[in-house]
């Protein structure tokens, strides 16, 4: 009895033990294990050449994340197979990694948009409680009894080139089955389908054989018929029965030769089969070769916007250079003068011992008279040159201020702008008084039309480009009827004016003015945005979610590569949208980190607006103004800088 009870004890306690294992874990626990186990189901086309295992997160679930990385500890089964895990910002920071082999997106409602953005590329996208079933291929699903388990798709799977092994949903249950024990089962299936398909075979060559030796006994029966036709009279019923034999007989042959015919039918599906994975196999090849020469085109364009890069360095260093000559030539008048004030007071010590010891001769004195008139003359002059350098800097700084007022008259007033747009703030820095980057807007019927561009150069070349740029675009938007307009005419016009009117052709040697630029309408009634880009790109945050709307590849201005019209992006606003544009002024500024010069970059930049995004638009351009200020420190600004936010 006392055997019982302890054996009775110790299966409770198992039991017990067993149910906490399994029901003690958070759901962000069992998800973690689920994402670390399902990769050992899954298949890909080139999967004898998977070494490692990228896991994607993007950011949302801090506690999924970190249990996820406590279980790629463990170790993976499979030779030679590793689990990395990598975190992401944003779902567009996981497009652009090409290494991607299961992402995990947390539920929301652009995930239908997310998933179609992974579309030809084998990439697994897990999510968790999505409806949409048509769209969906791992998902968890939070039972009542809090475990959590998943359903997939394993067509949306293969539609990326990604198989499932058919023992997946055992994972449920905690079985393990390995890669390789995967496999094993796969190249035994086939080898059962193979040894089936042989056993047919040989049964329909035994029944052929059957078939061959009864119509020889046919034909053999029948001669003997002939032959003993006379005796026929006493064997009729024999005969007949062995003739209803027969015809059992054929009806078998006619059954054999069904299913050699339908045996047939599958062989030649399975052939069909072939044929349709072998299409499957060229389409990828090809889209390999697209992307390939993709690339090349994105090196190339890579390598001519170094080239500018260069060009325009060099000219920085030209103007450093007549910058440095001025200074050289400030320094040598100041030198002329110390030269002349040493001489003076050297003339006065001589003056004062001639004086002790020549007195009374005038022709000594009269000769030291001169040189003391002459002395006074040289410093005169150079006193004069000094006031005139003077002059000219302060008649230079009156001209720049004086075209400030010209640009700042010229660009539209900030209370013209919340006549038109919602709110909205702009923060323009320049660099040397005027500016070479500047915002401009006018109302055309019932749309408004905005802008933030960056011209060649800055300072008063910059300023003069600034306002060639807002003539052409008031002459565009002021002609005759333009409700049909579009951001990508205005920009395909007006680079049509710049190239026109600065005679630019293409040659070697000739200076390519221009302006990079984004441009939108907004049309209230409708509540569309439209934008187009040169070089410039647009932002807009949403419900928490940055999305960057992409400028074209070329410039206001000749362009050897450019193409005929500019694209047109028409989007759909939704109340809260914070739109942004700006110049490349911000993300290029240079700061002190570790002791090293490093730009700010455009990543630093978007996640700078993804945290003051929400703020209202004085604070953020307060605080857009105070961060580039402590990040450049004791640096100069290198550029204008120009920020134009505005939330609908």
């Amino acid at each position: 009895m006392g055997l019982r009870i302890a054996i009775l004890l110790i299966l409770t306690v198992t039991f017990c033990g067993h149910s906490w294992a399994q029901y003690g874990e958070t759901p962000e626990d069992q998800k973690a294990k689920l994402l670390y186990e399902i990769p050992k189901y899954l298949l890909w086309e080139n999967d004898e050449n998977i070494t490692t295992i990228y896991i994607g997160v993007v950011s949302g679930d801090p506690d999924l994340l970190k249990r996820l990385r406590r279980e790629v500890r463990r170790p993976y089964p499979g030779a030679g197979t590793k689990v990395v895990v990598k975190e992401y910002m944003t779902v567009g920071e996981a497009v652009a990694d090409t290494a991607l082999s299961i992402l995990y997106i947390p539920h929301s409602k652009e995930l239908g948009d997310d998933i179609d953005r992974f579309k030809n590329r084998p990439v697994a996208i897990v999510s968790d409680n999505y409806v949409d079933q048509r769209l969906v291929m791992i998902d968890f699903v939070d039972e009542k009894s809090g475990v959590v388990s998943f359903r997939y798709s394993s067509a949306n799977l293969r539609g990326v080139g990604i198989s499932t092994h058919e023992n997946i949903t055992k994972v449920l249950h905690g079985e393990d089955l390995s890669k390789e024990a995967i496999l094993d089962d796969k190249d035994a299936l086939l080898k059962s389908f193979k040894s089936e398909l042989a056993l047919k075979e040989q049964e329909l060559a035994r029944k052929q054989r059957l078939l061959e030796e009864h119509e020889r006994e046919i034909y053999e029966k029948e001669l003997l018929i002939d032959k003993q036709n006379r005796s026929i009279a006493r064997q009729s019923q024999a005969i007949t029965d062995q003739v209803d034999r027969l015809r059992e007989q054929k009806d078998a042959v006619r059954q054999l030769q069904i299913q050699q015919e339908n045996t047939q039918k599958a062989l030649d599906k399975a052939a069909e089969s072939l044929v349709i994975k072998n299409k499957e196999i060229n389409f990828v090849e090809t889209e390999l070769t697209r992307q390939k020469k993709y690339l090349q085109e994105q090196q190339q364009i890579a390598d001519e916007r170094k080239a500018s890069i260069d060009k325009i360095n060099r000219e920085i260093s030209e103007k450093q250079k007549e910058l440095e000559e001025l200074n050289d030539k400030n320094q040598l008048l100041n030198n002329r003068l110390l030269i002349a004030w040493i001489a003076i007071a050297v003339f006065l010590v001589m003056l004062a011992a001639i004086a002790k010891l020549y007195i009374g001769k005038r022709r000594d004195n009269q000769k030291l008279a001169e040189k003391n008139n002459a002395l006074t003359l040289a410093h005169n002059e150079i006193s004069k040159q000094k006031e005139e350098i003077a002059t000219q800097n302060e008649k230079i700084i009156e001209s720049i201020m004086y075209a400030q007022k010209i640009q700042q008259a010229v660009m539209p007033q900030v209370t013209y702008f919340k006549k038109y747009l919602p709110e909205h703030f702009i923060m323009l820095k320049p660099r040397d008084i005027v500016s070479g980057d500047f915002y401009w807007g006018t109302h055309v019927g019932d749309k408004f039309v905005y802008t933030a561009a960056d011209c060649t150069g800055h300072g008063v070349p910059g300023a003069f480009m600034s306002l060639l740029g807002i003539s052409f675009l008031n002459e565009i938007t002021g002609r005759g009827d333009q409700d049909t307009i579009t951001a990508a005419d205005i920009l395909t016009s007006l680079r049509t004016n710049i190239i026109t009117y600065l005679h630019q052709t293409g040659k070697d040697g000739e200076q390519q003015d221009g302006m990079d630029m984004a441009l939108c309408i907004y049309e209230k009634n409708s509540s569309k945005l439209q934008y187009a880009g040169a070089f410039n790109p647009l932002i807009i945050i949403r419900d928490g979610n940055l999305m960057q709307y992409e400028a074209d590849e070329m410039p206001i201005g000749y362009y050897e590569n450019q193409a005929d019209h500019f694209t047109n992006h028409i989007i759909d606003l939704k109340p809260g949208d914070m739109a942004y544009m700006f110049t490349d002024g911000y993300a290029d500024q240079f700061g002190m980190v570790d002791g090293r010069k490093k730009k700010y970059l455009i990543k630093r930049f978007k996640e700078f607006l993804m945290q003051i995004h929400s703020l209202g638009m004085d604070e953020q351009a307060r605080r857009l103004d105070e961060n580039l200020t402590q990040w450049r420190g004791n640096l100069k600004q290198l550029d204008d800088v120009l920020v134009f936010g505005t939330r609908f």
